[in-house]
């Protein structure tokens, strides 16, 4: 049990690039592996003999696939475990940088982006409305739009507001990460 922890904290204690190189290593063994695998089978479908390396992929044709998509799977799960860290480290830069934007924002504006986050990334001029006049929120979802960060719909007589799908996706897993970070 030490052992397999040791292990695990070794590869999570190499550098960002050594990682990245070991699973491109991997996933480039793996497609070898397959190549050589279509190559044999190639060579024995047309007729061709096959040397004593090649004929076993052959032979053990049935085998060899199973063993290879296990492989598959074994190769696929170490990629993500090498590079999770990594993903969850840019989300959270992401998130860093949108909050970072609400800091930029008049409180109209950030209660109006807050609003958007809370309510799945869109929701209605309308009931935006209830919270602010209708003058100033017509006047401070212009200037959002202006600056790219919602984009408006109508729908009939209502105007449909959404925030634009990568400053939810950083406001949402910022406020995920914090909610976490709290519990």
């Amino acid at each position: 049990m030490k052992q397999s922890k040791k292990g695990v904290s070794m590869f999570r204690n190499l550098a960002f690039n050594q990682r990245l190189m070991l699973a491109i290593a991997l996933i480039a063994g793996f497609m070898l592996i397959v190549l050589v695998m279509l190559l044999s089978y190639v060579l024995a479908t047309s007729g061709m003999e096959i040397a004593f390396p090649l004929s076993i992929f052959h032979t053990y044709h049935l085998e060899v696939m199973i063993l290879v998509s296990v492989l598959g799977l074994v190769i696929g799960a170490s990629v993500y475990f090498l590079m999770h860290e990594q993903v969850i480290v840019k989300t959270q830069e992401a998130a860093g940088n949108a909050h970072l934007l609400l800091t930029f924002l008049s409180p109209e504006e950030r209660a109006v982006v807050e609003l958007l986050v809370d309510s799945e990334g869109h929701t209605t001029q309308a009931q935006l409305s209830k919270m602010m006049s209708r003058l100033k929120a017509h006047r401070t979802v212009l200037r959002l739009e202006k600056r790219k960060i919602i984009r408006i719909e109508k729908l009939g007589k209502t105007n449909q507001l959404w925030l634009t799908q990568s400053i939810y996706d950083a406001l949402r897993n910022g406020k995920h990460s914090e909610e976490s970070k709290a519990l």
